[in-house]
């Protein structure tokens, strides 16, 4: 059994074959695991003895409960496909229904330009320098934490919880340990984001927690961001800019970069998915679909990518 949860419903042996069939076929499935727990804890409570779904039996198996349209649209189709998925292995009286949602999302990133970047920044290194001394530890670590949230595209909560330990400085790498879909990479920062990292270090003397707060406890997000927006009003920066857009300005510029010297679009977005640790390639196209670029920049491959190509985006 690849799952920690015993299955204990009527289909607890198809629940299982389904995961095995899933994963063999290349996919991680856990977030997809928690909701078939869900559909066996259902499936147990309806106290089904054989192995049949009626039309009433999956309306109660897919019953909304207060979920948002986008978490209900993901257990609905999982429990449709698994349906489907009996119906190909020969099980009899097995109903489904096939539902289109139609998810919209309003978020809509902002992407900063050059002289953008270089004003908050500024920002922030000025309201560092003007604090009083018993924030002025606290205001320099966020200035250096945006600093290599930006110029390595990464998450704030990948950030969060870095330690010293964490980073290489021999190779200019930095671990990110089992992050979102429980993904673990090793990120290239620049020799600039080098000297400012081993700058602070020095500077404050930091052995353990890489970003941490007075208490020397990791920083919340929320304190992150109530600073992070602080700063966006003083720079008089666009107000609907989440830190998560610092994120989409390294990848159109890394994708204009790597595209400027002559690598194939389709190449650049396999390295990304892989850089940025998504789990699936439609995840980085997303963040793709705001790039503006010219294709008639595509020229002849003439050398090998390396971790040069990052020189310089700070």
């Amino acid at each position: 059994m690849l799952s920690d949860y015993k299955f204990k419903s009527a289909f607890k042996n198809e629940l299982d074959y389904f995961i095995r069939y899933k994963q063999n076929l290349g996919n991680d499935y856990k977030n997809e695991i928690n909701i078939l727990k869900h559909l066996d804890m259902d499936l147990c409570k309806l106290n089904l003895k054989s192995k049949i779904i009626t039309k009433d039996t999956f309306k109660k198996i897919t019953y909304r409960n207060n979920m948002s349209e986008a978490n209900y649209a993901r257990h609905y189709n999982l429990i449709t496909e698994f349906c489907k998925y009996l119906i190909s292995y020969g099980y009899k009286n097995i109903y489904y229904e096939d539902k289109v949602f139609h998810i919209v999302s309003n978020y809509n990133p902002i992407i900063f330009n050059d002289e953008e970047i270089k004003k908050l920044f500024k920002t922030m290194d000025e309201y560092a320098t003007s604090s009083s001394d018993k924030f002025h530890q606290l205001n320099y670590t966020y200035s250096i934490l945006f600093r290599l949230v930006y110029s390595c595209g990464l998450r704030a909560s990948e950030v969060l919880k870095l330690n010293v330990n964490d980073i290489n400085f021999e190779e200019n790498t930095v671990k990110i340990i089992d992050s979102k879909n429980h993904i673990s990479r090793v990120i290239i920062f620049s020799d600039s984001m080098k000297k400012c990292l081993i700058t602070y270090i020095n500077k404050f003397n930091i052995n353990s927690i890489l970003f941490s707060n007075k208490k020397n406890e990791y920083i919340k997000y929320h304190t992150l961001m109530k600073y992070y927006n602080k700063i966006i009003e003083m720079a008089n920066l666009n107000q609907n800019a989440t830190i998560h857009c610092l994120r989409h300005v390294f990848v159109n510029k890394a994708f204009n970069q790597m595209l400027e010297r002559g690598y194939d679009e389709n190449t650049i977005t396999l390295y990304l998915h892989k850089y940025l640790g998504h789990k699936s390639i439609h995840e980085t196209e997303y963040y793709l679909h705001f790039t503006d670029y010219n294709k008639n920049k595509l020229i002849n491959i003439n050398d090998y990518f390396s971790k040069k190509m990052y020189k310089g985006i700070i």
